[in-house]
C-alpha cells in the first residue's frame, strides 16, 4: 500500500491550527512515514490542488475565494477534515456576524483610530469580495470529520490522523471539560456574576463557575485536558459543544439559570433576575465566542 496522499488548505484563519500540527513534535514522525503531503500552502506555494485521499481544511468561509477553494478540495479529496474552531464552527472571525458587511468595512477602512482615509477609499473591485457573513465549513461543503479547538490539542490531531491512516473511525470525546477539570465542585449556587480579573481572580482548586466567573466547561466538549480551568482561567468554549448540545450559548444560559436556583435556601426575588442577566456584560462574546456562525441565530437579524 502506498503512502496516504494528504492535501491541506487554509481559508479565513490565523495559522494557529497549522502550528498545532507541528506541536506534535516527535509524535508526527510515525505519521510522516505513512503520508505524502501533496498540497500544503503553509509550507509550499502550490497553485493547483491535486487529488488526495485526505483533505484537511482550516479556517472559516469569509470570501469568494474561500468558497471556491473549499469546493475544489471537496471535489479532489475523498475525505474532508475540518481543523480548528474556525472551520468547525466559524470561530472568532464569526463574531463579525453581529454587524453588516458595510459596517465591517466602514470600521476596518475608515473609523479605526489607526486609519487615515479621509477620502473613504475602500478595496477595489479586483479584491476578493467579502461575504455578507462568516460561515463554518460545513455550510458550504460536506465535512466528514472534525477536530475542534483554538488551536486544536495536538494529541487530538494526532489521534484523528492516526485513526484515518489505520482505516478506523476517528472518535472525539463525548464528555465535557467539567468532566476533565480537577477543580473541586460543591454544587454551590452563585448570587452574582463576576468578571475575571476585573472583579478579582478565582480561588485556586475551587470550581471557577461556582465562584461566579463565567466558565463554559459544562457545555464544552472535552479533549483539551481542561488546561485553562486548571490554571485558574475560565473555559471560553473553543472546543465547541458536545454532540448532545445544539446551541452552546443557549445551553450555557440554561446552566446558569440552574446554578442560580441550585441552593434552596437562596431566595431570589423576581426583580433580581434582570439584575443577574445584566451582569452578562457581553453575552455573545462570552457565550458564542467561537460558535456564533453555527448557532441557532448565526448572525445579526435586520428588521424591515
Amino acid at each position: 500500500m502506498g503512502a496516504v496522499r494528504i492535501a491541506c488548505e487554509w481559508l479565513g484563519i490565523c495559522s494557529g491550527c497549522e502550528i498545532a500540527i507541528l506541536d506534535l513534535h516527535e509524535g508526527i514522525l510515525p505519521i510522516l512515514e505513512k503520508v505524502e503531503f501533496v498540497h500544503i500552502p503553509v509550507l509550499v506555494d502550490v497553485k493547483e490542488i491535486p487529488e488526495a485521499d485526505v483533505g484537511i481544511i482550516s479556517g472559516c468561509i469569509e470570501n469568494e475565494d474561500n468558497i471556491e477553494v473549499a469546493k475544489e478540495m471537496r471535489e479532489k479529496c475523498k475525505i474532508i477534515v475540518a481543523l480548528g474552531s474556525c472551520a468547525c464552527f466559524g470561530g472568532i472571525p464569526g463574531l463579525r456576524n453581529l454587524y453588516t458587511r458595510e459596517e465591517v468595512l466602514e470600521k476596518a477602512y475608515v473609523t479605526t483610530k489607526s486609519t487615515v482615509n479621509p477620502d473613504r477609499v475602500f478595496p477595489r473591485k479586483d479584491v476578493l469580495e467579502l461575504q455578507e457573513y462568516v460561515k463554518p465549513l460545513n455550510q458550504v461543503i460536506k465535512v466528514d470529520y472534525y477536530i475542534p479547538g483554538c488551536p486544536p490539542p495536538s494529541d487530538l490531531i494526532g489521534s484523528v490522523l492516526t485513526a484515518l491512516l489505520e482505516g478506523k473511525e476517528p472518535q472525539l470525546p463525548t464528555n465535557t471539560v467539567c468532566d476533565e477539570c480537577p477543580l473541586q465542585k460543591e454544587r454551590k449556587a452563585i448570587p452574582e456574576i463576576r468578571r475575571w480579573c476585573v472583579d478579582g481572580r478565582p480561588e485556586p482548586d475551587k470550581c471557577i463557575l461556582e465562584q461566579g466567573f463565567i466558565c463554559l466547561g459544562p457545555v464544552t466538549r472535552a479533549g483539551c485536558g481542561a488546561k485553562c480551568p486548571s490554571i485558574g482561567v475560565p473555559c471560553r468554549g473553543c472546543m465547541g459543544p458536545t454532540d448532545r448540545v445544539i446551541d452552546q450559548g443557549a445551553k450555557m444560559i440554561s446552566a446558569l439559570g440552574s446554578i442560580w436556583m441550585l441552593d434552596e435556601e437562596l431566595e431570589i426575588p423576581p426583580e433580581e433576575y434582570d439584575k443577574l442577566a445584566e451582569q452578562l456584560y457581553d453575552p455573545v462574546g462570552m457565550l458564542y465566542r467561537f460558535t456564533l456562525p453555527s448557532s441557532l441565530i448565526p448572525r445579526k437579524i435586520m428588521k424591515k
